[in-house]
């Protein structure tokens, strides 16, 4: 009879183990994935045109594992140059799903200048240690 009544309380605890919040305590806020060793073409979704002081937004996408959630981006502008870091939590010291999936993120923009803009995206590789970019241009009338 003691192991009926321990049963459940096993199986509320295990529940709410497996449903608790996706950072977890073995969880660190990372530069995210952007390049994995194939083509990833959806780093960067932004429209081709924008209007001069003009918020838009613009898709940043990271990639990674079951393990990856997306944590927000950092956003310079330098005149016509927009730099995006995205950043990803990725939890360690669990099981992690081995497949690749992109993690979108949005952000604003406002160029304050016309004329052809750079938005520029810095990510990690997967497969070597250091830092990519990659970049889409768009017309600021």
């Amino acid at each position: 009879m003691r192991i009926a009544r321990s049963f459940p309380i096993a199986l509320a605890v295990l529940s709410v183990a497996c449903h608790s919040s996706p950072i977890g305590p073995g969880a660190g806020r990372v530069v995210g994935t952007i390049d994995a060793g194939q083509s990833f073409p959806q780093v960067i979704d932004a429209p081709a045109q924008a209007s001069l002081g003009q918020s838009f937004s613009v898709t940043v996408s990271t990639i990674g594992n079951s393990c990856v959630r997306p944590a927000g981006a950092d956003v310079t502008i330098d005149g016509l140059v927009a730099t995006i870091t995205p950043y990803d939590v990725v939890m360690t010291g669990v099981t992690c799903l081995e497949y690749l999936k992109g993690y979108p993120r949005v952000v604003q923009l406002s160029f304050g200048q016309a004329g052809t803009a750079t938005i520029r995206v810095k990510g990690r590789r997967d497969y070597q240690p250091g830092l990519v970019t990659v970049e889409r241009s768009l017309v600021v009338n």
